[in-house]
């Protein structure tokens, strides 16, 4: 997959044959009450897989002119690092190595309600894939920049109840990720449950399925972790673990 998924985990919303690639971005709970009220909140994930994939994503998210709590214009800042390999279908070729640097721009609008938030994002991305040798199957090598759109949502439709999605789509190599969980409270602000991803690009195609624990706090940072197995169409089958995490200010 495009293997798109230490760098930037632990800082703190995307594997497959050109590695998890897309952006294994963290969604998780807004926070519950705090003193401060963040206008600015930064995410990191770290994700791999027992394929021979590393990512890591950064994420930025502002609000310019508000709190984000409050519903408004946003603007987000996004960077993507990773590596990968895979075994090429074309004979002689062998296993190959890349990596992917990727980062985009967004403007878009954040609804917030009393247990939902819903956010609608749209500008440009510039993607760079490179490997150390060629593959005619590779449609995704090279640097390519295009428009890309996103939405992500939280929402707490009981106090112990949460369900949050990413989903995002760009014309540079025809990228596209999602990521959807469910949980249920563990303990205050702490969820458990399922989770399935679906990534891919003009190369790769890959969906994961696991579980996850969301909104562990330790002092201004919230934790985030999830494994589970990932279906590759050109890698086959394997595991995958993600750290997620994020901080406001």
């Amino acid at each position: 997959m495009r293997f798109r998924a230490i760098v930037f985990a632990s800082i703190v919303s995307v594997g497959g044959v050109t590695g998890a690639r897309a952006q294994d971005w963290y969604t998780g709970a807004p926070g519950s009450a705090q003193a401060s009220r963040p206008s600015v909140a930064i995410d990191a994930s770290l994700t791999g897989t027992s394929q021979d994939t590393m990512h890591g994503t950064l994420i930025g998210t502002i609000a310019p002119f508000s709190k984000l709590d409050e519903s408004g214009l946003r603007v987000r800042l996004s960077g993507l690092l990773g590596s990968y390999s895979y075994v090429a279908s074309t004979a002689g070729i062998g296993r190959v190595r890349g990596g992917q640097e990727s980062g985009s721009f967004l403007i878009g609008y954040e609804w917030v309600t009393r247990n939902t938030t819903f956010a609608l994002f749209g500008g440009g991305e510039i993607s760079n894939n490179h490997v150390d040798k060629f593959d005619p199957q590779n449609k995704s090598i090279g640097t390519a920049g295009g428009f890309k759109v996103g939405a992500d949502f939280y929402s707490n439709p009981t106090d112990y109840t949460m369900v949050s999605g990413v989903l995002s789509y760009s014309t540079a190599h025809m990228s596209y990720y999602g990521r959807f969980k469910v949980g249920m409270a563990l303990a205050e602000r702490i969820f458990v449950g399922p989770e399935v991803l679906f990534l891919g690009d003009n190369f790769y195609s890959q969906w994961r399925v696991g579980a996850h624990v969301t909104g562990v706090k330790l002092g201004a940072l919230q934790f985030g972790i999830s494994g589970g197995y990932v279906n590759d169409r050109v890698r086959g089958g394997g595991f995958y673990g993600i750290l997620d995490a994020r901080i406001g200010f």
